[in-house]
């Protein structure tokens, strides 16, 4: 429970689903604000797009919500990602989002800290995010590391573009702490589209 705008009591939940367990009407409004906000995951043949993330990403969705209502979501994702000869268990914060009526609360704060905790929890080698410039602020405040030398390559893996989005990151395991200076200096292809 929280004290939102002009003092209004809410019974905010913060809740924890994997994706084959996400509730329709929850399901129906991240689709909403992801068609909206970053409508070019929705074209061709993805018009139809009924799925928030492809499966094989592992899909564990954080969201704070209010009787129904959808506030704020993160999406936490992994994969293995080959990167200057070793193999990497990489953990990734996507799909940040916060409801526009919501926004300047502390609910994006939460969520992200909530990913980040869970991303902690795992058995992952780096935690990563893919942002806009500047919401560096924003991750760094969450714990996250602005890695401002590295350059991720995206796209067509047989000509890739380089991204334009800053890479944060977090150091998990040994090994992953030990790539460190690979991270920040060797280019990195991500795949084609970045979290």
């Amino acid at each position: 429970m929280g004290m939102g705008a002009k003092g209004i009591v809410l019974e905010v939940e913060r809740r924890v689903y994997r994706s084959e367990e996400l509730p329709a009407e929850l399901r129906c409004q991240i689709l909403s604000f992801l068609r909206i906000w970053w409508p070019e995951g929705f074209v061709g043949e993805n018009r139809l797009r009924n799925w928030i993330s492809p499966e094989d990403e592992h899909p564990v969705h954080i969201v704070l919500v209010e009787a129904g209502i959808l506030i704020s979501h993160t999406e936490v994702k992994w994969k293995h990602l080959d990167h200057a000869f070793e193999r990497y268990k990489v953990y990734g914060l996507s799909g940040v989002f916060t409801y526009p009526a919501f926004r300047r609360q502390g609910y994006g704060t939460e969520a992200v800290k909530a990913g980040t905790k869970y991303i902690d929890e795992q058995d992952g080698d780096v935690g990563m995010v893919h942002c806009d410039p500047e919401l560096s602020g924003f991750y760094e405040r969450c714990g996250w590391i602005p890695m401002k030398g590295s350059t991720i390559l995206d796209g067509d893996p047989k000509k890739p573009v380089i991204s334009d989005h800053l890479l944060m990151m977090r150091f998990l395991s040994e090994k992953g702490k030990r790539g460190r200076t690979a991270f920040e200096r060797e280019p990195m292809y991500f795949g084609e589209t970045a979290w």
